[in-house]
């Protein structure tokens, strides 16, 4: 789509000429006169009053797909990986980021009282920040859920990695359940 556009402005902008560059071949538009909005009045393109606007929404479309698709092949914005320690004879060992948070995400499941839980970790790896959404179940204590989870997972995370200072966000919510009927 870059190269195509590229071609296509030099084109109408009549760079081709000015600047002597070699013309394309089997391209059309390499001249002002040979840009879309010429070729299509004259070619009855125009007969079609939602023609235009049809198109230009499915280029639109394509193009912020396109940017959608380019803006997630970004790397997160998380630690790649941490340290966890090791034996002194054979270095440091890392782990990735993602193995971290997976660990604290099963540990958190582990606590009574939770039903499921989301980790998220930010930041660089000298300075991470963990986020924990989790969704209790209906008869869970908020508060001995948060006291398990900071003793838990979160001291666990703290340990092994050397994060001596983690800030840590917490979100507690109330999983949604059935209401139930008596008889």
């Amino acid at each position: 789509m870059l190269g195509g556009g590229s071609l296509a402005l030099a084109g109408g902008l009549d760079l081709y000429r000015r600047w002597n560059l070699p013309r394309p071949t089997r391209w059309l538009p390499t001249g002002p006169r040979d840009a879309l909005g010429f070729r299509a009045r004259h070619s009855g393109f125009t007969t079609w009053p939602w023609a235009w606007p049809v198109t230009l929404t499915a280029l639109t479309l394509v193009v912020l797909l396109g940017l959608v698709w380019l803006l997630r092949q970004l790397p997160s914005s998380g630690p790649r990986r941490a340290l966890v320690g090791g034996p002194a004879a054979t270095g440091p060992v890392w782990v990735r980021g993602t193995a971290v948070t997976q660990v604290i995400r099963d540990q958190t499941l582990a606590v009574p009282g939770v039903q499921h839980a989301r980790v998220h970790l930010t930041g660089p790896s000298a300075h991470p920040r963990l986020h924990l959404t989790v969704a209790l179940i209906p008869t869970a204590c908020p508060r001995e859920v948060l006291a398990a989870l900071q003793s838990g997972p979160i001291h666990h995370a703290q340990l092994s990695t050397g994060w001596t200072h983690l800030p840590v966000e917490i979100r507690l919510s109330i999983a949604s359940h059935r209401a139930r009927r008596t008889r």
